[in-house]
């Protein structure tokens, strides 16, 4: 009998241990570790406090205009043509051929006399094209043949045909004698507005040779070329 309560009491005394150490492991495991949250803020990079750079709107940048020359010229026997192209090589400008819609005539004896009348009954014959963006322009070059001592009245139609009003006009002109004649009064009364500078004459029979001269006239204009 006393054998048996001897087990009996042993028998108890192993599962109550059993029992209190399993209950010790369950509240071992349980508790969560205190510094994982923290770790894992520190860890997370802040969210940028920089704003992008603006671009700029193309569009809004300024649109240079106006200040580019043209060099408009009429020109019979191709002597002013040359003289302009000359001009054209040294400042860059833009050509434009004075051009009337009918042609003059080959012959000189009928140039000479259908320009004679026009000059009497100061006809402005009618032109093949114009100057789409004169407004572009503030120096304009004016070339022509001297005409029974004047401009040949196509210039005129030219000249009349825009405001000159801030521009600057210089005139350049070539003839078998008499210089300018008349053309620079008739320029001036013709462009009214504009400011003329000190133009340039050269006989027809010269212009090949005449580059140089162009040059320094042209450098003596101060137009910052």
């Amino acid at each position: 009998m006393k054998k048996f309560l001897s087990m009996l009491l042993t028998f108890t005394m192993l599962v109550t241990l059993a029992a209190c150490g399993a209950s010790q492991e369950q509240g071992g495991s349980s508790a969560p570790s205190a510094d994982a949250s923290s770790q894992s803020e520190e860890n997370t990079p802040p969210a940028s406090s920089e704003q992008p750079e603006e671009t700029p709107d193309s569009s809004e940048a300024p649109t240079e205009t106006g200040g580019k020359t043209l060099i408009a010229y009429f020109s019979w026997s191709g002597n002013t043509e040359t003289l302009a192209g000359m001009i054209q090589e040294s400042t860059g400008g833009d050509l434009f051929a004075i051009e009337t819609e009918t042609p003059y005539s080959d012959d000189y004896d009928t140039v000479v006399d259908q320009a004679k009348q026009e000059q009497a009954d100061n006809i402005r014959p009618a032109l093949a094209a114009q100057v789409e963006n004169m407004d572009d322009y503030d120096t304009v070059f004016i070339g022509y043949p001297n005409w029974w001592s004047d401009v040949p009245m196509a210039v005129l139609t030219f000249l009349e045909s825009y405001d000159w009003n801030g521009k600057t006009v210089i005139p350049f002109c070539t003839s078998g004698g008499g210089g300018f004649g008349n053309g620079i009064d008739s320029i001036e009364a013709a462009a009214e507005g504009a400011t003329i500078l000190e133009g340039f004459h050269v006989g027809g029979s010269s212009v090949d040779g005449a580059a140089d001269d162009v040059a320094t006239w042209l450098d003596g204009l101060g137009l910052g070329q």
